[in-house]
């Protein structure tokens, strides 16, 4: 069991730890990949870092973008030049351990149902924590994670169904990947893994957590604090604006009239609160996105056409009873002020 694997790497200005990603991935203990650097115009050397460093690894190479496209379209980049008959999507900002790419190939390799998968992502300043074990669908549309801030007790040690792998650490089958359009370069960033994701499960395969898997992530951590690295107006943005497109995509119509309005009121919720605390410009941020979906409809119904038409083969009675997870409203309010105060949930 060695097929080809191919691990493409998405960098932004990321001399802080392209170092420590390069290093690990490429001391991996699977013998038949290669790393595929794709670098978003980087200004901090970074780039330049990585070919001075790891220049003699015949297993790396580098694409050069002229402008940061976003990772959406950096990783379509990456796969495009790929060679490998599984795909394995790693954030710069991550630590890996040896056999991480065994245990991704060993869990596909094994199950013919499984398209993609996501690895047991843990924060890189304890490794006790998680990061993310996967998210599974709300009643509303938003993503329920399962791990949130959990210590990781060996709780989630098992395979398990989940409706969105973060592309933080992820593997997809190559030809599912090019089948079902690789990830939507519209989305930018934000929602893109877990739009490609719901394309995985419409397509007819599953979407899987595989804990043995693991991978080490600076998100959120004091190495890579959320307010530094992250920009209020592409999280109030995207995030509102590519929440709504991926429902719109994806759900059938009967489930998508049921869902859609009750989402779309509660960012019209959030953007009121942005309003009454005289924030207004996380409020236009949340308005705007609602309006891009608005200007944009036609767009979104020939890519849900052709979703319908091309890729669909499991109904949503089928996704969903494996996906959803109903939380107490306690939850969603939590989500939310920490949404109002700028802080992850």
């Amino acid at each position: 069991m060695n097929p080809a694997v191919s691990v493409v790497i998405v960098n932004h200005n990321g001399i802080d730890f392209v170092d420590t990603c390069l290093r690990t991935v490429l001391n991996s203990n699977y013998t038949n990949f290669e790393v595929i650097f794709v670098d978003n115009a980087s200004t901090d050397g970074s780039l330049e870092y990585a070919q001075n460093n790891f220049a003699n690894d015949t297993r790396l190479r580098f694409v050069e973008n002229p402008v940061s496209f976003g990772p959406a379209v950096g990783r379509n980049k990456g796969a495009d030049i790929s060679k490998g008959k599984y795909l394995v999507f790693l954030d710069n900002d991550t630590k890996v351990e040896k056999n991480f790419l065994f245990e991704f190939v060993k869990a596909l390799e094994e199950d013919n149902s499984i398209g993609s998968g996501q690895a047991k992502l843990l924060r890189m300043d304890t490794k006790y924590f998680f990061d993310c074990a996967g998210d599974c669908l709300g009643p509303m549309g938003f993503l329920i994670e399962r791990a949130r801030g959990a210590k990781d007790t060996g709780q989630f040690d098992y395979i398990a169904d989940i409706l969105s792998a973060k592309s933080a650490a992820s593997i997809i089958r190559r030809e599912l990947f090019e089948r079902i359009g690789g990830f939507d370069e519209d989305f930018y960033m934000y929602l893109e893994e877990t739009d490609l994701s719901w394309r995985v499960w419409l397509a007819g395969y599953r979407v899987v957590f595989i804990p043995n898997s693991k991978v080490y992530h600076a998100f959120n951590t004091p190495r890579k604090d959320f307010k530094r690295y992250y920009q209020k107006y592409i999280i109030k943005y995207y995030g509102c604006r590519n929440y709504i497109s991926t429902l719109i995509k994806n759900l059938e119509f009967r489930n998508l009239i049921e869902i859609l309005p009750l989402h779309i009121t509660c960012w019209l919720i959030l953007s009121l609160f942005f309003i009454l605390k005289l924030n207004f410009d996380d409020s236009f941020y949340i308005l705007k996105g609602i309006g891009w979906n608005i200007l944009n409809i036609g767009v979104l119904l020939k890519k849900r056409s052709f979703i319908k038409s091309h890729i669909r083969k499991f109904s949503d009675s089928i996704i969903l009873v494996r996906v959803m997870d109903k939380k107490r409203i306690s939850y969603y309010f939590g989500k939310g002020f920490a949404y109002l105060r700028g802080k992850p949930f």
